[in-house]
């Protein structure tokens, strides 16, 4: 594959997590594909199923009218996916501002931690179209896991 060639594939997903399998199954298979480390791919199918779950949950509340719509695009050694439920969106600004100290003792607020830790480039766009995840991880790129 020539370094200009891009490469993408569109899940269009239910708001049921049931469906993560498949994403992180499509995740791993393109991945190794493009020759990605298995740290690499790991790293990013955690990502990944993390931002999914998020807009299935948080952002879509389950409800079986809403989808996800799951980008993977692979460009020279740049993977890039997008996640985008039909949310309204949070404030990702002031949860990024707060993501270093979620409880410790809680299930929740680790998300964008996670998001951040396995990938190299995390971004958050709201529109009238719901909530996109940007997430951006480099061939030879380690985001802060397995370090």
């Amino acid at each position: 594959m020539g370094k200009n060639n891009v490469e993408q594939m569109i899940l269009n997903i239910p708001s049921d997590l049931k469906y993560l399998g498949a994403v992180d199954a499509a995740i791993q298979d393109l991945a190794r594909e493009f020759s990605f480390s298995p740290d690499a791919i790991n790293d990013v199918s955690t990502a990944l199923v993390e931002a999914c779950s998020n807009a299935i949950e948080h952002g879509n509340h389950f409800a079986k009218d809403k989808r996800v719509v799951v980008t993977l695009r692979f460009n020279g050694g740049d993977f890039v996916a997008t996640v985008q439920d039909e949310g309204r969106g949070f404030d990702f600004a002031k949860a990024l501002r707060d993501e270093a100290g979620p409880d410790p003792m809680s299930e929740r607020g680790r998300g964008i931690l996670i998001m951040r830790a396995f990938t190299d480039d995390l971004k958050f766009k709201c529109d009238d179209k719901g909530l996109t995840v940007e997430l951006t991880k480099l061939r030879g790129g380690g985001g802060d896991a397995g370090q």
